[in-house]
């Protein structure tokens, strides 16, 4: 199970959504649930019941255990506040099965499948919660008033930080009676922090972005992607057409590792990389691929490769946007890394790394990839001819530098 929130601590975990989120003109629902009974934290130190000196003298009792915590806590994140009747149960059935089969130390065993199963139950619960979140942000661009109520009902870190996205995108505004927008941010930004503290990386990441009630759009958008990579949900392919380049650079490489990975990016209607003649470069780029790499629409995929993502999102979704200007450092930058790639293929010699047949066949067969481009921009996406045939030639670059730059010497 994929979570980057705290795991339970305390005997209880009180249900309830924080005051700053109970506004912005909408009728609060729910208003509470059976509390979720939690076990102390297991002291393997000093372990006292015959319960805690079976799971102490398990390494993978002990694993579990921390599992089905982080578990339930992503669960009830998932879940509507008033809707959460459910888990209490299965909670409160766990633990009792729990004290019965785990009091017994030569039940090990018996003990492990019970926490693998109680981790299952809360894996799937957790997923159908977080189908329906993603359910709710796709209504935002056609009643974004509505999502924010539905949201409202749920008290984790996805559903405050689309309520921070809603807020500083203007979509929705409080009233004067509500509170101050800066005040509401304030608080879901702290809520926000507080559930993600097991993870320090990404914290101190969040504490980088500044005060987000009064930080640029991009920086809702940063913590946005931050808190959907501690989920399953992906990014919306809204997100990308109403914000263009912003959203594509907050939703972009990162980490520089595989955790970029996450969140993963809606699908296209279309994929400009299904083109055949994109595919027929493939089929000469691919023998340059190392071990540990694969192919994602002709694009090298290394440490999550999530430029080649992006790139070939941005392509597909909004090809227009692949002429603006680069608005983040990091992307400055990257557009200087873009054009050194560039250049060494064109003045490829290494051909004991990518044979000289491929390198050629490559070269001849991008004109015509580059023209097949330019005719999807014209006829799918009405773009002039002048401006459909400079994005062919930019997600070109975008395409030979993704690849190039994985040969290439750090």
């Amino acid at each position: 199970m994929r979570s980057a929130v705290r795991g339970l601590t305390g005997a209880v975990v009180a249900a309830g959504v924080m005051a700053a989120t109970a506004s912005m003109g909408l009728a609060q629902t729910g208003g509470g649930s059976a509390a979720i009974v939690s076990p102390p934290p297991l002291n393997c130190a000093k372990p006292t019941t015959p319960v805690d000196k079976t799971l102490c003298g398990s390494a993978d009792l002990k694993v579990a255990a921390e599992d089905v915590a982080a578990g339930l806590r992503e669960t009830l994140a998932n879940t509507p506040v008033g809707e959460r009747d459910a888990v209490t149960r299965g909670q409160q059935a766990f633990l009792s099965e729990r004290d019965r089969t785990c009091a017994d130390r030569a039940a090990t065993e018996a003990c492990l499948r019970l926490y693998q199963k109680r981790i299952g139950d809360l894996q799937t619960v957790s997923s159908a919660g977080q189908k329906k979140l993603a359910a709710i942000a796709a209504t935002i661009p056609k009643d974004p008033k509505a999502a924010a109520a539905a949201l409202q009902r749920y008290d984790g870190p996805a559903a405050k930080a689309w309520l921070v996205y809603l807020l500083q995108a203007g979509l929705v505004t409080p009233s004067d009676k509500e509170g101050k927008r800066e005040t509401l941010v304030a608080g879901l930004v702290a809520a926000i922090r507080r559930d993600l503290v097991a993870d320090p990386d990404l914290k101190e990441e969040i504490d980088k972005l500044g005060d987000l009630s009064t930080a640029p759009l991009a920086n809702s958008l940063m913590l946005l992607r931050h808190v959907l990579s501690t989920t399953e949900l992906d990014a919306p392919c809204f997100l990308f057409t109403k914000h263009g380049v912003l959203a594509f650079e907050a939703f972009g490489p990162f980490w520089n590792s595989s955790r970029d990975a996450s969140p993963a990016l809606c699908e296209p209607p279309l994929s400009v990389f299904d083109l055949p003649e994109w595919k027929k470069i493939e089929a000469r780029m691919s023998t340059t691929a190392a071990p540990g790499q694969e192919f994602i629409g002709g694009l090298v995929r290394q440490n999550g490769g999530r430029q080649s993502e992006i790139d070939a999102l941005q392509g597909s979704l909004l090809p227009a946007s692949l002429l603006e200007a680069p608005q983040s450092d990091d992307a400055k930058q990257a557009v200087e890394q873009r054009k050194s790639a560039v250049a060494a293929f064109r003045a490829w010699r290494d051909f004991d790394l990518w044979p000289e047949a491929d390198h050629k066949a490559t070269v001849a067969a991008l004109p015509a990839a580059i023209a097949a481009t330019a005719k999807l921009y014209r006829e799918t996406f009405k773009l002039t001819p002048a401006v459909a045939d400079q994005a062919a030639h930019a997600l070109a670059d975008r395409f030979i530098a993704s690849h190039i730059s994985a040969l290439m010497p750090e």
